[in-house]
């Protein structure tokens, strides 16, 4: 919370290496937060892809860039509107690792995409 302004992050989708598809078991979470959105109707999303660092940069910043696509498609048809100005996306690569890259299961958590909701405190 930082004044009125409260945000609620979320970093639990996951992707295998090289992939920007969502599979079956990431459904649930996607449920989960579009259920949070409609609760918020003043509430902004943001989306931001990220990735390892194997392989070259320009290749892991097109790659997180579609593994946001891929949720903004999810929400926004899970949401049923117009998701317009008030869902963002963007994929950052390799450039703001979330978990250590040095091993292999940081590797494995950096393969992610978060999700920040950022709306006005109610109090």
């Amino acid at each position: 919370k930082k004044d009125q302004r409260v945000q609620e992050k979320y970093a639990l989708i996951l992707f295998d290496f090289d992939k920007d598809t969502i599979e079956a078991q990431n459904q649930e979470i996607v449920n989960r937060i579009v259920a949070r959105i409609k609760t918020l109707p003043n509430a902004t999303v943001e989306i931001v892809g990220h990735t390892d660092n194997i392989g070259k940069e320009a290749y892991n910043l097109k790659l997180s860039g579609r593994r946001a696509l891929a949720v903004y498609k999810m929400l926004a048809a899970a949401y049923g509107e117009s998701a317009g100005e008030r869902i963002r996306y963007s994929g950052v690569g390799p450039n703001t690792p979330l978990f250590d890259n040095h091993s292999p299961e940081g590797r494995s958590f950096n393969r992610t995409v978060t999700i920040t909701l950022e709306y006005m405190s109610a109090e």
